[in-house]
């Protein structure tokens, strides 16, 4: 999370590309499309190499639409699964 929580602009989460990488979170997104639904994980390394670690989160992700429809992503955290042999 970032230390200015509570003076984020309209759209933005707390969270930078940094953070979810060091609480070993994932950064998932689903389509907003009525009738589709579409859920899509993003490589946390990826996008820390394209757009830094500092990249603050906003709530729908920009320039990246749904493959079936074309519709809006919403960004959501998740948990990662660990499996250990």
């Amino acid at each position: 999370m970032t230390s200015n929580a509570g003076q984020l602009p309209p759209g933005m989460t707390a969270w930078t590309l940094g953070a979810i990488k060091e609480h070993n979170l994932a950064l998932e997104g689903y389509c907003q499309s009525e009738g589709c639904g579409n859920f899509y994980m993003f490589n946390i390394d990826d996008l820390i190499a394209m757009a830094g670690l500092n990249y603050l989160v906003p709530e729908m992700l920009p320039g990246i639409t749904c493959t079936a429809c074309g519709g809006l992503l919403k960004s959501k955290l998740a948990m990662m699964t660990v499996t250990t042999l």
